[in-house]
């Protein structure tokens, strides 16, 4: 079976701090998890969530991710970056490489479809950036990073799954 896979972040330019989650679903049902970073940037978020998500994933599972404009441009680059020696087309230094390099053994041996995120409040993205935005605001809260499982009950609410 495939997994969908849904991330949304949430930055504080003014702060540096930042949150993230994903919704996943495939044959073991709903899951999720949410988390915050200090003393990071936008960019960096995406990757993270994205790790957090296939952690425990077979690499061969098709995935598909509902992502950002951002984030899609940032997976569709990921395979340039690494074979330009981690340069952008400007052979600039890749932004947030230190997130973004361990995605690619997660990502390259499987099929990857990247699809625009849904928009509107009962969608799972909604549901994703709510827990992006707690994420972000516990790492701000409490000094530290963030990390922590969504609640079944809560995942069973999602729209649009």
């Amino acid at each position: 079976m495939s997994l969908k896979l849904w991330i949304a972040t949430a930055f504080d330019p003014v702060y540096g701090n930042g949150g993230w989650a994903y919704v996943r679903a495939d044959a073991a049902g709903l899951s999720g998890k949410a988390g915050g970073e200090r003393r990071t940037t936008a960019g960096a978020l995406g990757p993270l969530a994205i790790a957090a998500a296939l952690a425990d994933v077979d690499l061969k599972t098709p995935l598909t991710v509902y992502a950002s404009p951002a984030l899609a441009a940032g997976l569709a680059a990921l395979p340039v970056w690494a074979a330009a020696g981690w340069r952008t087309d400007d052979n600039e230094p890749v932004p947030d490489r230190v997130q973004w390099e361990p995605l690619l053994p997660k990502l390259g041996a499987r099929p990857l479809t990247v699809l625009a995120a849904p928009q509107g409040a009962d969608t799972p993205t909604a549901f994703c950036a709510a827990w992006a935005e707690l994420g972000r605001d516990k790492a701000k809260a409490t000094g530290k990073p963030f990390a922590s499982a969504i609640p079944k009950p809560n995942l069973s609410k999602v729209k649009g799954l």
